[in-house]
């Protein structure tokens, strides 16, 4: 099966390295097939100052009516995905500029894999910037628990990213190999704007506009076989069975006002095991999927209180300065056995719940000025960037770089 790896993802490499690269043809993927998070924003941004770049996004067949009229989509696999790749002027994306993590070392057989890999991902004339997708808080890569990581590879890339804290734990990911810059994360310019059209985003969510937003994202587990036999009941499930809906509702009016519906944003795992027919009929729509639509930023945009565990979107909802709330029955083995953290979560603003009853009371005894201070606080000691023009920065960096000049004047 290893040997069957390495010769596909070098024939791919192959053939992407002998197309001729094409000026002016801009391509960008997103978590592998989505319309969705910086690389989003960095395009419409590109074309908004610069028109005539061929914009292509590649794209799993789910997304592929998502982006505006001047996009090129095609296929995230197959010819499509060799062809665009390889003839890229520009790739733009938000997972390492496809990234190249070795564990080679062990054998010379990888070692000699590994430099051929590197040889065949450096192209000449072709630049690849990458976003990452968010201010981590779980541990990754050759910082994991159970490490295998011993070296890296991604050339022509450079990484632009939105704090302080973020760069300098990719910088070690990266072995400091990837040159990267402070310029802001495009996908937060709608959290930080002040002028957010919240209505119009509900509705093209599909939510009601006439009731306030708890949104509930949490992260997936990926550490094996849990007691019912899938680590995914972990990731979701299993905190959605305990919650007493209703409980939660008058809980949020009590404290914060309004009527309220819980939106569910969960891993495609997770979210293809819940019958939501059934919860909306039985609670008159106000449990709601939140995978129907590709965009996180959105989502939280219109959200009026966040709940999620170890997921970046902590982070980026800060921006808002809204209530957060981290619900985490098993903290204490994600904490010590699955991943660990870069920071100590005790630390952090948000208020932790370990069970349903805990997240009630906590919710409950929320203090805004409390809060608020703490979240002021982490952004200036993680020196943050990010505000409502990320985009603009990021996108005219991009084009000043690859035509070495003023964005526009190619």
């Amino acid at each position: 099966m290893k040997l069957l790896s390495y010769a596909k993802q070098i024939l791919s490499l192959t053939v992407q390295k002998m197309i001729p690269v094409r000026k002016n043809v801009f391509v960008f993927t997103s978590f592998h097939g989505h319309y969705s998070d910086s690389p989003k924003y960095i395009s419409q941004k590109i074309h908004e100052l610069c028109d005539d770049i061929k914009i292509v996004w590649l794209l799993d067949d789910k997304w592929m009516s998502a982006p505006p009229p001047y996009v090129v989509c095609k296929r995230n696999k197959g010819l499509d995905n060799l062809l665009y790749r390889g003839m890229a002027h520009v790739i733009v994306d938000n997972v390492y500029g496809q990234k190249e993590f070795s564990q080679a070392g062990k054998y010379k057989f990888d070692k000699m894999i590994f430099s051929l890999v590197s040889f065949l991902k450096k192209k000449h004339g072709q630049y690849v910037f990458t976003t990452w997708h968010g201010t981590p808080l779980k541990r990754m890569g050759r910082d994991q628990i159970g490490n295998t990581v011993v070296d890296f590879s991604c050339p022509n890339t450079t990484m632009v990213l939105g704090n302080q804290f973020t760069l300098d734990i990719m910088h070690k990911l990266c072995f400091e190999k990837v040159p990267m810059k402070l310029l802001g994360t495009p996908r937060n310019d709608l959290l930080c704007s002040k002028s957010v059209p919240t209505n119009a985003i509900k509705e093209a969510l599909d939510l009601p506009v006439d009731k306030k937003v708890i949104l509930y994202a949490p992260t997936f587990r990926n550490d094996g076989k849990d007691v019912e036999g899938k680590n995914i009941h972990r990731s979701g499930l299993n905190q959605l069975k305990e919650m007493d809906f209703e409980q939660l509702f008058r809980t949020l009016s009590a404290k914060f006002g309004g009527e309220w519906v819980l939106v569910c944003r969960f891993h495609y795992h997770v979210e293809s095991m819940v019958d939501w027919e059934s919860l909306s009929k039985q609670y008159h729509g106000r449990i709601i999927n939140g995978n129907l639509h590709d965009d996180m930023a959105e989502y939280l945009a219109c959200t009026d209180v966040l709940i999620t565990d170890a997921s970046s979107s902590m982070f980026d909802y800060m921006l808002t300065h809204k209530p957060c709330f981290l619900y985490f029955p098993d903290l204490d083995h994600y904490k010590d056995v699955e991943r660990g953290f870069y920071c100590d979560i005790a630390t952090l603003p948000f208020p932790i719940a370990t069970d349903f009853k805990a997240l009630i009371d906590q919710i409950d005894g929320f203090r805004e000025e409390t809060y608020t201070e703490g979240v002021r606080s982490l952004i200036k000691n993680f020196g943050y960037v990010d505000d409502e023009n990320s985009s603009e920065r990021v996108a005219k960096y991009i084009l000043q770089t690859v035509f070495k000049n003023k964005a526009g004047d190619k």
